[in-house]
């Protein structure tokens, strides 16, 4: 679970990055030098064992100290699209709790 987060942590650095930020504004507007916000808002989740809110930004839980566990947004098996509460990938069955 630890390389979802990891991957989920590079794509919105990668995302903040100006070359990107530059790359989407060009494409939405179709103008050079066209600035647009890019506006990333946490996701917001309750703690498995005290159920506080906690972001998908935060590693650990600021009322109990539990580990935070970002589930994945695509199956790391099939790379299929999952929901937030899906226990099991709908394609292909994989287990998006380990």
């Amino acid at each position: 679970m630890d390389e979802v987060h990891d991957r989920q942590k590079e794509q919105e650095r990668m995302q903040r990055s100006p070359e990107f930020i530059d790359a989407f504004s060009k494409i939405v507007s179709g103008r050079p030098n066209y600035k647009a916000v890019v506006d990333v808002k946490p996701i917001s989740m309750k703690c498995r064992k005290c159920n506080a809110d906690v972001t998908d930004r935060q590693k650990f839980c600021q009322e109990c100290g539990e580990k935070i566990i970002v589930k994945p947004t695509h199956c790391p098996k099939c790379s299929k699209p999952v929901l937030q509460n899906d226990k099991f990938c709908q394609e292909c069955g994989a287990n998006l709790e380990a």
